[in-house]
């Protein structure tokens, strides 16, 4: 088993104390700004906070050849690709 080093240490514990600052910063900001229908909270269903999803269906899309260059060899190559 290999030891723990001070540094380690240090570096978890710095880690973790910047996760729990920065969640306590963000979370409430994000508790705050969520809408909730007017009246007291606990007559408030989860239906009436999921929205329905909107599909947006895209068309195939289309292949189009390219004209690529690269360097081979000191020489300037240029093809059509895919």
């Amino acid at each position: 088993m290999t030891e723990v080093d001070r540094r380690a240490v240090l570096r978890g514990i710095a880690s973790g104390a910047v996760a729990a600052t920065v969640g306590l910063v963000i979370v409430p900001k994000a508790a705050e700004s969520m809408l909730l229908p007017a009246g007291k909270i606990s007559d408030v269903n989860a239906d009436d906070l999921t929205e329905k999803a909107r599909v947006v269906v895209v068309g195939p899309r289309r292949r189009h050849r390219r004209r690529v260059c690269w360097w081979r060899r000191g020489r300037r190559v240029c093809e059509w690709r895919w």
